[in-house]
């Protein structure tokens, strides 16, 4: 069984595509990625893609520590040098998907994605509760039948 990633290390994954395409992501952008990669990967895999926890803040779902991890960078890009390798760390199947939800997603910008997430039942839940933490089955529930009123089929 393929050991599950951790979030900074989607995120450091998703920074080297953007390097490799010239494209900016901001932490805030970074964060809606994350928690969309993560939506996505439950409805496609029925697993997670990562094991940390994601928190609705005022501007939409957060992992907290990829947040503190680049939060010097404010609003401004995040720089990022791939010394590691990031590719290495992830299966064939989870590159696949990633190269795939990165070209989809990295087009919308950090405004869009977090409307996106705004409008959206798990943050709203988790928003207007007590504990701010989305469960992954909500995210996976919710996502899974957007896909089907989508896609008119199963996941």
């Amino acid at each position: 069984m393929a050991k599950i990633a951790s979030a900074l290390d989607v995120a450091k994954y998703l920074l080297h595509r953007a390097n490799l395409d010239g494209e900016l992501i901001t932490n805030l952008k970074m964060q809606k990625l994350l928690y969309y990669a993560q939506a996505w990967y439950l409805v496609n895999f029925g697993t997670e893609l990562f094991k940390d926890k994601i928190e609705a803040w005022t501007f939409g779902p957060t992992v907290v520590g990829v947040y503190h991890c680049y939060k010097r960078f404010g609003y401004a890009p995040i720089r990022y040098a791939d010394n590691e390798k990031i590719e290495e760390k992830f299966s064939t199947t989870a590159k696949e998907f990633l190269d795939e939800f990165y070209n989809i997603y990295i087009r919308y910008s950090a405004f869009d994605l977090t409307q996106m997430s705004h409008n959206d039942d798990p943050w709203k839940e988790a928003f207007n509760s007590q504990d701010k933490t989305i469960k992954t089955e909500t995210i996976k529930e919710f996502y899974t039948k957007k896909y089907q009123e989508l896609h008119g089929k199963k996941a």
